[in-house]
């Protein structure tokens, strides 16, 4: 499975249905193409009549087409909520949140001295500003530099990724097998033999 930042574009949940629908849907195409002769199909030395298979195929089909719907939606809003996600990764794979925590000491810094802005006092040069401001400022500094590091060096591979992301997650995942859904339910309806059970 592919992964992003250290996360799953797609759970292993819908990974499975994905292969599952892949296969019936597959199965279904190629049946009713090479129109693959029905009427001899024995399971379990019963012979099943053709309308059966069809009818099989055709409620496998739209189980896993409803299926494959559900799980990629779920996993579309986490996709979504992801790229929503306050927090930045680093090159090395550690992910920092730009929390309370983070962002509590450059407001804190900021605040201190908008406090001495307003009082006037204002320290004319860095030696001159108290021990706890200038650990501050040097503290928020650094990380202001380190998180640019971060962001430049995310930008840059964070354009690739998401294309690749976006491509995998609609159109792998998604798009692909609800087209080979929509062309085995049509071939499964133009070409199936359908009949009522004889219980009816």
């Amino acid at each position: 499975m592919p992964r992003v930042s250290g996360k799953e574009l797609i759970s292993p949940t819908t990974e499975k249905v994905i292969a599952r629908t892949v296969a019936i849907s597959a199965t279904s195409i190629v049946v009713k193409l090479y129109d693959v002769p029905l009427n001899d199909l024995k399971v379990l030395g019963m012979e099943l009549p053709a309308s059966l298979f069809d009818s099989v195929l055709f409620v496998l089909v739209i189980y896993h087409a409803y299926s494959l719907t559900v799980n990629w939606v779920g996993d579309l809003a986490a996709f979504r909520l992801w790229f929503s996600e306050a927090s930045i990764w680093s090159r090395f794979g550690s992910n920092v949140d730009l929390d309370g925590i983070f962002l509590g000491g450059g407001i804190r810094l900021l605040l201190r001295l908008r406090a001495l802005e307003k009082d006037q006092a204002w320290p004319t040069d860095y030696a001159s500003m108290t021990d706890e401001d200038r650990r501050d400022f040097k503290d928020f500094e650094k990380n202001v530099e380190l998180y640019i590091t971060r962001l430049e060096h995310a930008g840059q591979r964070f354009s690739a990724l998401s294309w690749f992301a976006r491509y995998y997650v609609w159109l792998q995942s998604y798009i692909f097998p609800i087209v080979l859904c929509g062309v085995a339910i049509y071939l499964l309806l133009r070409y199936g033999t359908f009949a009522p059970p004889l219980r009816f």
